[in-house]
């Protein structure tokens, strides 16, 4: 099984301790992504061929697509990482906004694109709708941008489980074995639910429902409120903390439930 056969080298990869040794491999990962990104938007202009009315507004798949876009923040526990490694710390907030605000551009065009393109047959993901050598391509740089960066994201998961279920050795890392056997059964374990998967767009909707809508809305905003006590932070930031929990948490709850129902109906691609 091709899932399995990746675990060897992604365990070899998951033991680095250090952020900067993972960097060439994100360099790798992000030229992989932007070469399939590119694909896809000039084969999205070479297949304009459908004659759908394009929709400027939808409705219908408010929620999935919604879920889908929060599931972007996924990554958002690499940010204390990337700073504590960063050589310039002050300068980081600003480049994080920068980066941010591109990726955000460019992931509109691709998605306006494909919409363009395809209409109301474009499939999740949206690889499936090409054809020939290009298909191959893309599905090649994709896998292989996923596959690098697996690594980084799994960067902070480790550090937090290991802490959780090992904080009790007091044993040198470098020298601490079980530490680096349960990185391995980490690997394992994800393997095995990426296998086990139905399908991948609805599985991305429950994710970012449910666990990305906790860390990206939620959380930040009860770490806000425990960190500043009340009477330091402004009115505006109090209200908006707690908006943002109270329609993070309806969102959540409603997306949730989306999702669940969508993986217990039968196995077809999400439009």
């Amino acid at each position: 099984m091709i899932i399995y056969a990746c675990v060897p080298i992604l365990s070899l990869l998951v033991q680095f301790r250090d952020m900067k040794k993972l960097s060439p491999f994100s360099l790798v990962a992000d030229v992989a992504n932007l070469m399939g990104l590119s694909c896809v938007i000039f084969q999205d202009f070479e297949y304009n061929t459908h004659s759908d009315t394009i929709q400027a507004i939808d409705l219908t798949g408010f929620i999935y697509v919604t879920s889908v876009c929060i599931y972007s923040l996924e990554g958002v526990g690499l940010i204390l990482p990337l700073e504590s490694s960063c050589a310039n710390r002050e300068g980081f907030p600003k480049l994080l906004k920068q980066v941010v605000f591109g990726i955000t551009i460019i992931m509109a065009i691709f998605g306006v694109c494909g919409y363009v393109a395809f209409g109301d047959q474009t499939l999740s993901p949206i690889s499936l709708n090409l054809k020939g050598q290009s298909a191959a391509f893309v599905q090649m740089a994709l896998c292989l941008a996923i596959y690098l960066t697996y690594p980084i994201m799994m960067f902070p998961v480790s550090d937090v489980l290991e802490n959780l279920f090992l904080s009790d050795s007091k044993l040198p890392p470098r020298r601490y074995c079980p530490s680096r056997t349960f990185r391995i059964c980490i690997v394992l374990m994800t393997a095995t639910i990426a296998y086990t998967i139905p399908n991948f767009g609805k599985f991305l909707e429950l994710v970012g429902a449910s666990i990305c809508t906790l860390l990206g809305f939620i959380l930040p905003c009860i770490f806000h409120m425990k960190v500043f006590p009340r009477s330091e932070l402004k009115t505006w930031e109090y209200t908006l903390d707690i908006l943002l929990i109270v329609l993070g948490t309806i969102f959540g709850l409603i997306g949730t439930f989306d999702a669940i129902l969508k993986l217990m109906e039968s196995d077809e691609e999400v439009v």
